[in-house]
Order: structure tokens, then sequence, then C-alpha cells
């Protein structure tokens, strides 16, 4: 197993995850997914772990990003395009697709897939709805993987209220579709960013209760354990077993990004410098983590905030952390309250709000409660915060 460090990871570098492989196949037996998880928790690279093994549970697999789409019409597309790069599946899907948008102008429809321009005035749902009625004639079950809806959407909802509109429409066509089609074509959606949590926010979460919550959580002490192992003895590290242990306890919550991060600390040390990976270079590693110059390991997320709360929200949830970053152990939930008074004045919109933003930061990976106490939940991000973010 190769360290890799910010990129997907497939094949012989993919590490476990048995669990959440077989409760995602056992869900999608009936239900679309809502991947729910922080960023670099490893979603993508689950997502393309099942891709890779979906034939032997009876679906033909493709996945996509709606990153970089900037309108309706190019997710439509890009689904097309992606699902014409499976070319034996295609050939099932080209008669049924001519049928439909044939009839329609500009789209036009071959062997490799679909030509459509953007300039044509067709619209985007007549050929998303001719899509799912294309993938559902057809005798093959399919999986459609989409990460960072949630980017799109937030895109869109930066347009004003025009794109506000767009955006509402866009997920209840969404929604549409998935249940029209829901026997032959199941759904798995993604995102770095809380689709749930944008839906909470904007009052639209009927436009996305078809979809099952699947949480994707890090790994436990022991699977961390082995996966540092594992790495240890690819590259030939005399890793001592105090050693990992102190890397698990120090990372505070096991994310394999994070994990690899101070493990690639380590290994360089080891391998430049002869310097054993024992506690102290554990210590050493994690302190010069903290330096500004690995800021990009952890600026995110704090700019994430404003992204998926958007302001006056992502301001409140600033000054909770602000607060929480100071103990490891964590403040009270009154202690909070009373921090966020400052902000807020009336009792019970002060209660309310709090109540919210402590769930999307319970569900995004930065705070857990713990006997009454809210304290971060990765003991590296919590230190930084406390020395360089606040």
């Amino acid at each position: 197993m190769k360290l890799n460090i910010g990129n997907p990871v497939e094949g012989e570098d993919f590490f476990d995850r048995e669990k959440e492989q077989q409760r995602a196949w056992r869900k999608l037996e009936s239900s679309h997914l809502l991947m729910l998880a922080p960023r670099r928790i490893g979603k993508t690279s689950l997502i393309l772990r099942l891709c890779a093994t979906a034939d032997a549970h009876g679906f033909q697999a493709v996945q996509c990003s709606f990153a970089r789409c900037g309108n309706e019409q190019e997710c439509v597309h890009l689904l097309l395009r992606t699902l014409a790069e499976q070319e034996t599946c295609w050939k099932h899907l080209i008669d049924p697709l001519k049928t439909v948008l044939g009839k329609l102008k500009g789209v036009k429809i071959g062997p490799v897939g679909i030509d459509w321009q953007s300039s044509q005035s067709t619209d985007w749902r007549e050929v998303g709805d001719a899509l799912g009625k294309a993938l559902d004639e057809g005798d093959i079950r399919w999986l459609i993987c989409v990460d960072e809806v949630p980017v799109f959407v937030i895109n869109l909802i930066k347009q004003g209220e025009d794109g506000k509109r767009r955006a509402r429409a866009f997920l209840n066509w969404f929604r549409d579709l998935r249940q029209r089609h829901h026997k032959k074509v199941k759904w798995l959606l993604a995102g770095s960013i809380g689709l749930d949590t944008i839906a909470a926010r904007l009052g639209w979460g009927d436009a996305i209760n078809d979809l099952e919550p699947f949480p994707l959580a890090a790994f436990d002490e022991a699977t961390a354990l082995a996966f540092l192992n594992t790495l240890a003895a690819s590259y030939q590290l005399p890793l001592e077993e105090s050693a990992g242990k102190a890397i698990v306890k120090r990372v505070g919550w096991p994310v394999p990004y994070y994990l690899q991060i101070m493990f690639g600390q380590l290994r360089d040390d080891w391998q430049d410098n002869q310097v054993k990976p024992d506690e102290a270079a554990v210590e050493r590693a994690f302190e010069r983590l903290l330096d500004p110059a690995y800021r990009i390991h952890f600026d995110y997320w704090r700019q994430r905030l404003d992204e998926e709360l958007g302001q006056p929200e992502a301001g409140h949830a600033i000054l909770l952390l602000d607060h929480a970053c100071q103990d490891a152990n964590g403040l009270s939930r009154d202690t909070l309250g009373q921090a966020l008074s400052t902000r807020i004045h009336d009792p019970d919109e002060r209660d309310r709000m709090l109540r919210y933003v402590l769930d999307v930061l319970g569900g995004d990976g930065y705070l857990v409660e713990r006997d009454g106490r809210y304290a971060f939940r990765m003991e590296l991000l919590r230190v930084y915060w406390q020395r360089r973010l606040r």
C-alpha cells in the first residue's frame, strides 16, 4: 500500500471499509443514498470502490462530479457523457434515447455519446427525463454516483434570487427523476459540503427526503493502527506500537487523510535523516504540522463554513469553535450559549440557533458531545484552530 495524500485511492491502496461497503450494498437494494461525511474522510475512494465492485452486486456503476457544472444543462450533459463512456452499456441506451431525444431540436445521439450544444434551446428537463426513461426500460440495474452535488447547488444560490429559484427547481426535478425510475436506477449522492445542511437552512428538506442518509465516519482505533502498520510495512519503516498509538491520539479523530499526513512526516524523517519513528518523533511531527507552511491541510475547515452555512450562521459557528478550541475537554452547552449571546440577544432565538449550529458542527466533524460538553473531534484541528485560526 502506497502513501497517497489528498488523492482518491483504488485497488491495493484502498484500505478496509468492509463494513461500510456491505452496508451500502444492503441499502442500495431498496434506497438511494446520501453519503454524509466531512472532506478528506475518504468519500470519493469509497465511491470508486463501490463502482469497481458493482458488477458482483448486480449493478452497472458510473461516477461523476457536478463540481464544475455551471448550469443545469451541464449536469444532465455530464450524466449522459459519463454513461456514454461505458461503451457496452451505452449500446443498450442508444435506441431508447433516440426514440425520445430524436424529436428534440439540437440533440443528436451517436455511438459514442451525445451532441448537445449549449446554444440550443432544448429544455434540460426533457433530456434528463428521456435519460431516466431510457435507463428504466433496459435490463441493466444502474448505480449512478454523483459527487459534489451541494457545490453545484451553492453555486446556483450565489447567483441571487433567480439562482435560488433554479436551485430549488433542480433539486425538485432531481428528486422526481429518482422516484420515477427507482426500480432500475439507484443514486448515491455525496459532497464535501452537507446537502442536508443546505436543505435544512433553506427549508428544502422535501427535495431530498427520498435519500437515505449514509454517514461515513473515521476509522476506529484498531483499524487506524492496522492502517498505519500496513503503511509502515510497505516502506520498511520500523514503526513502534507506541508510536502508532501516539499518532492516533495526536490526530484525535483517525481520518485516513490526517493519519497519512502524520505518517508522511515520520517516513521523511526516517528516510532522510534516519530519525527513529518513536513517540518523540510523533510529537515533533505534530508540532511541525502546526506551522503556517502546512495551513493547506486545515484552512478549508474554516472556509467551508461560509460556503455551507452562509452568514450570519457561519459567524455563529466560528464563534463557538473559537471558544471550544480553548479546552481539549470542550465546553458545556450553557457556556457556548453565553458566548453566542454577544451576537444574538433574544434567548429563544439564541437557543434555536445554538441547537442548529451545534447539530451542523457535529454532523460535519468539527465537534462531538461527550458527557454534556462539546469538544473538537480532531485534536490536530483543535490545536491548529487555537493557534492559527482564532
